[in-house]
């Protein structure tokens, strides 16, 4: 089907009687393959705004249609009986220029009128859903069988006999129904252009999936939507509403218009919750306008017996619903945001509780559920806190805790001071440094904060749990001797995670010079992971036990610290390749045990310097990959990835992932030397002297202050040699490892060259096995062109064969992984 090519979306006509067309007009590849020719008959069944006088009017102008006559008939807006309708086609066809052919009962005369005319009349019948006799479907599909030159188009929004008939017994009709109107997101990004709206494949693909690849709407958004710094669109949701209100009004029946918006409260609904919203008095009908809604394409199927809306749909049909009932949307949230209590879907319960301005209902979804909220989602957790009133987050110890620890975005300036003097020791109950809130605590207050602390430690939120425990220590009593000593211990832990290991010290002093209860799960941990971190950084032998600590189920996570200090500790002593099936054996046993963020990440990080190690660059990389979109968050598990990218010769990507050094160093030192040190190398690597410098400077600071030397032995001496050339404390610095005679455990990194263009494709021929003569004739260049070619290649990637160069093609994704 032809489409203007003009941006405007101003519309024309062209004397025929057709409506105009937009300008700017894109029809689905189903449309355009089905409306090629001119058949016997055309229905175009869909919901307003899926284009269907629109795509008739811009298919009947084709130039390569068969000489016709065309008589559009508008149907009155209102009900049209049998003998009104066929009055209609009548009078349209006298005015076309027939002769009259009389009194018009079936269509017949009409037929005939056309073949004695020896042209081809098409009638199109805009709004047919208004003929309320259906006998005049029948009547029509016989009609389009019988007259060779006579040719129906049908324009319904609802479905009508005629859809099954035209399918059943007329083989060379043409049906298309909403679904065959839907564009693509490639689609919407042509439609876009063609509105002078240009939009990114990525920003139509969502547009399309959130408005279920509604014609009418993707041109609403299109037309209204704001933009971005970087050019994305932003949805006008009331532009939206506004449209999406008119659908609805043609979608309901019996008056039960106020389920369509209903259904859009929860995220997704089986038919029994939709019976739960819109009343048992209203599901029949409710079940109707589901039918209707699934073939419009307002819902989507999520699983067996489950649907959606679209998500900027429910979006606007939320809006919709707060617009005109607020009362109701309020109920109904409350509603919903119960059964989802119920379910255990507590981050669906937690939003819905907040639309529900239920502060009571709000507050117990927090307090029955905040850890695991805190886990999947802080942001809405943190959001939803500001809908209760601070006598609320003040009335129990959970509230407390999550309002002093979770509520605020950043940590109090005092505590990331304090960090940065070592977090000085300070007697339970004390007041010595300043604190947020000096009001009286009520009981139970320390221990939730032990207990968030265990949660954010989890989530690798190393910093925060260090605070939580701090503030445990800070508010406890004399008489908490557990509680107290507990806490202590998690600050240990997490001082000696951040790199503080002179806090990390005193703290673990401090705990066991304090009354002797048994030790809980982080003090059992801390007496291992503490010393083994202070004596590894100050490379010095490391005890460890030979057996893990007996710890509760609910924190077992924690022997995998354990197990990253054993890891570290073993790259030094040799056999890494026998360590790295121990600990990948060590992984699969216990997949069964409730995991955290942290153990994951750290896990995932002495994996990946075992494979360094043992010089498995591409089952290093899989691991990586295999720890998820957040293995950037995680401080050590990035700082591996950073050695990893090093030590393959992808020294760009250990600059992208190491420039936010400086900015953790402060209380962050341990990551922040890891990241400073690779840093050096890939900058020295690409002839970047003053960046190796300053990185190279940083990193010897970090050291001054904390002691921390072990990390000088993870990256190649040559490199660091040569900055620190020109820097004297740096230079003294490495005279100092080598008075310690220790060694790095991992091999000499790649020196990789980048390849051309022309060498990548040379490279990805080799990776198809296919001899040098078969190469060369597809890359259309001489048998020694390529052998040039791949030695270069060879060179480059500093292999010596295909399968090796391949391997390392494949670790810097020039090919993709092999299956």
């Amino acid at each position: 089907m032809s489409r203007p090519s003009h941006r405007s979306d101003q519309h024309r006509g062209d004397g025929q009687g057709l409506p105009r067309v937009p300008a700017a007009f894109t029809p689905s590849p189903t449309v355009e393959r089905a409306l090629e020719v001119l058949p016997p008959l055309v229905v175009l069944q869909a919901p307003r705004g899926y284009g269907k006088t629109t795509t008739a009017s811009a298919w009947l102008r084709r130039p390569d249609l068969p000489d016709h006559d065309l008589v559009w008939v508008g149907l009155p807006p209102r009900a049209v009986a049998r003998e009104e309708f066929w009055a209609e086609v009548r009078d349209s066809v006298v005015r076309a220029g027939y002769d009259d052919p009389g009194p018009v009962l079936d269509g017949r005369d009409v037929g005939r009128a056309a073949q004695e005319r020896f042209r081809h009349l098409v009638i199109v019948v805009d709004s047919f859903e208004r003929v309320v006799d259906e006998t005049v479907d029948e009547e029509l599909v016989e009609l389009a069988q019988r007259h060779a030159n006579l040719h129906i188009v049908l324009l319904t929004r609802t479905v009508r006999p005629v859809v099954a008939l035209a399918r059943a017994i007329a083989p060379e009709a043409v049906v298309l129904q909403a679904g065959d109107f839907v564009l693509t997101g490639e689609q919407t990004r042509q439609l876009g252009e063609e509105l002078g709206v240009p939009v990114t494949e990525k920003a139509a693909e969502e547009l399309c999936a959130g408005l279920a690849g509604w014609p009418g709407l993707l041109r609403v958004a299109l037309l209204t939507a704001s933009f971005t710094d970087d050019g994305e669109p932003v949805v006008d949701l009331f532009s939206i509403a506004d449209y999406l209100r008119i659908v609805l009004q043609d979608l309901a029946v019996d008056g039960v218009d106020a389920a369509l918006t209903s259904l859009a409260v929860p995220e997704s609904f089986t038919p029994e919750l939709a019976e739960q919203l819109v009343g048992a008095e209203n599901i029949e009908a409710t079940e109707q306008i589901l039918v209707r809604m699934r073939r419009a394409g307002l819902l989507v199927t999520r699983g067996e017996g489950e649907f959606a809306y679209p998500t900027i749909l429910r979006d606007a049909a939320n809006l919709l619903l707060r617009e005109d009932d607020p009362a109701r949307y309020w109920r109904l949230n409350a509603d919903v945001a119960r059964l989802c209590r119920a379910a255990g879907r507590m981050t669906q319960a937690l939003e819905h509780a907040v639309r529900s301005q239920d502060a009571p209902l709000l507050a117990e979804v927090v307090e029955e559920s905040w850890p695991q909220l805190l886990a999947a989602d802080r942001d809405k957790l943190r959001e939803a806190l500001t809908h209760l009133q601070p006598e609320t987050l003040a009335a129990t110890p959970t509230m407390i805790a999550l309002r002093d620890h979770v509520a605020p975005r950043e940590l109090p300036r005092w505590f990331l001071e304090a960090v940065q003097s070592d977090l000085p020791v300070i007697a339970p109950g004390s007041s010595t440094l300043a604190i947020a809130h000096d009001e009286a605590d009520e009981p139970g207050v320390a221990r939730t904060m032990l207990e968030l602390a265990h949660v954010l430690l989890g989530e690798a939120d190393v910093l925060g749990a260090s605070f939580a425990c701090y503030d445990a220590v800070r508010r406890g009593t004399q008489e908490e001797h557990t509680l107290v000593r507990e806490a202590g211990a998690g600050v240990a832990l997490t001082t000696a995670l951040l790199g503080h290991l002179d806090a990390a010290d005193h703290w673990m002093d401090w705990v066991q010079a304090r009354p002797d209860p048994p030790p809980g799960p982080l003090e059992t941990v801390a007496r291992i992971v503490v010393p083994g971190f202070l004596q590894l950084d100050r490379l010095a032998d490391v005890d460890l036990p030979a057996e893990p600590p007996d710890l509760p189920e609910a924190h077992q996570w924690l022997e995998t610290l354990i197990v990253y200090v054993w890891v570290n500790r073993s790259l030094h002593l040799g056999n890494p390749a026998e360590v790295l099936g121990d600990v990948e054996q060590y992984r699969d046993r216990n997949r069964h045990r409730p995991s955290t963020w942290l153990g994951e990440s750290m896990l995932a990080a002495a994996l990946i310097d075992l494979c360094i190690a043992t010089d498995q660059l591409a089952r290093a990389r899989e691991i990586g990959v295999q720890a998820g979109p957040r293995r950037w968050e995680s401080g050590l598990l990035r700082a591996a990835l950073a050695r990893l990218a090093l030590y393959s010769g992808d020294d760009q990507l250990a600059l992208d992932v190491t420039k936010d050094a400086p900015t953790v160093a402060p209380v962050r030192p341990r990551v922040a030397l890891k990241l400073s040190l690779v840093r050096t190398v890939a900058a020295h690597r690409t002839g970047q002297r003053a960046l190796a410098q300053e990185a190279m400077h940083l990193a010897t600071r970090i050291v001054e202050r904390t002691g921390m030397l072990r990390p000088f032995l993870l990256v190649p001496r040559a490199d660091l040699e040569n900055v620190a050339a020109g820097l004297p404390n740096s230079r003294a610095l490495l005279e100092k490892l080598d008075q310690a005679a220790v060694a790095g455990p991992f091999p000499e990194a790649v020196r990789v060259e980048p390849l051309s263009g022309r060498e990548i494709h040379v490279l990805r021929e080799l990776a198809t096995g296919r001899p040098v003569p078969i190469m060369a004739r597809r890359l259309f260049v001489s048998e020694s062109t390529v052998k040039t070619q791949v030695r270069s290649i060879y060179r480059k990637l500093g292999v010596h064969s295909r399968a090796e160069a391949l391997e390392r093609g494949r670790l810097l994704g020039l090919l993709p992984p092999q299956e």
